[in-house]
């Protein structure tokens, strides 16, 4: 039988396709790893959901269909990692396009930390590196104050994940741009920005 915690995960993957156990355990199980894993395997049982490993994050994905990207996996590690200092995830929106499609970053995240209100806008350089030209265009988007009207006044940070040996930098007058290594493990940097005040 299936419990209201399985259906919120199986609505989970029916809106992003997969889950890792180690996402799941801090979005749905409070972090408890065991469980988790164990819930997972027996919806699989079940016929219910399908698993293979992902290498590059060294865990087991969980899927329905079709598994998805490493590339776009790493924009849920990014959701794990804020889940694991007690954030609030607010919404999530992948791939959305603004400027009239001229820009679409990998995620337009909001969430909760502290009381305060978070609003990003998240590349994730798996393959490529964010280029200087897409960098220009957030500047443009910010001059358009798009997104300003859907964030309370304040424009996004732009999250650029990536590897840590990755040099170029991008720095504006105009908006925080946060540079994190691709499985987030310098997030405080994040959290210590100035957000949203709700």
């Amino acid at each position: 039988m299936l419990t209201n915690r399985d259906r919120e995960v199986l609505t989970w993957i029916e809106e992003y396709k997969a889950i890792t156990v180690p996402q799941c355990t801090q979005l749905y199980f409070n972090g408890n790893y065991e469980g988790c894993r164990r819930r997972l395997k027996q919806l699989e049982d079940m016929s219910i959901l399908k698993s293979t490993a992902s290498t590059l994050l060294k865990a087991k994905v969980y899927f329905r269909e079709k598994m998805i990207s490493n590339h776009d996996l790493l924009v849920y590690e990014f959701l794990k990692e804020v889940k694991k200092y007690e954030a609030n995830i607010i919404a999530i929106k992948n791939q959305p396009r603004f400027l009239d499609g001229e820009i679409r970053p990998d995620a337009f995240i909001t969430f909760s930390h502290n009381g305060n209100v978070f609003f990003v806008l998240l590349e994730v350089d798996l393959t490529h590196n964010t280029p200087i030209g897409k960098m220009q265009k957030y500047e443009e988007l910010f001059n358009s104050g798009e997104m300003q009207k859907q964030c309370c006044g304040t424009f996004p940070i732009v999250i650029i994940s990536r590897p840590s040996n990755a040099r170029l930098r991008y720095n504006s007058k105009n908006f925080n741009v946060v540079y994190l290594d691709l499985f987030y493990n310098n997030i405080n940097s994040l959290l210590l920005q100035n957000p949203t005040i709700i």
